[in-house]
């Protein structure tokens, strides 16, 4: 996918989840010794205080799809969802964040599920 498509489907998904007033660093295409967390097809770091984020979305030819292709406008969606949910996520505990991030990526795969049912 080539990068305009990629900043197209950043907007679009911004947009549809509501957050068009955050200020987001998009790295799209990362290897993954580039990416600040390994083993992660995506990872968002953001300030909840002003609106403002990182999203870094691993290249899928490096992803080990031996269980499922990674499916790289979910992962967007997934890490998008994480800047819309911040002020609930609850990171003190390790089981609410493992719920919170497994319901997380069951969103993100509704909604794109859904997207591309209307296409």
């Amino acid at each position: 996918m080539k990068r305009e498509e990629q900043d197209a489907l950043l907007a679009e998904w911004q947009t549809r989840l509501g957050l068009h007033d955050w200020r987001i660093k998009f790295y799209p295409n990362c290897k993954p010794d580039e990416m600040s967390l390994e083993e992660a097809a995506g990872i968002s770091t953001y300030q909840e205080v002003n609106k403002t984020a990182t999203i870094e979305i691993m290249d899928p030819k490096y992803s080990d799809d031996s269980v499922e292709a990674m499916d790289w406008e979910q992962v967007l969606v997934h890490e998008l969802l994480h800047l819309k949910l911040c002020l609930i996520a609850d990171k003190t505990d390790a089981m609410t964040e493992r719920v919170g991030h497994i319901l997380i990526d069951d969103l993100a795969r509704a909604f794109v599920d859904a997207k591309r049912s209307k296409e």
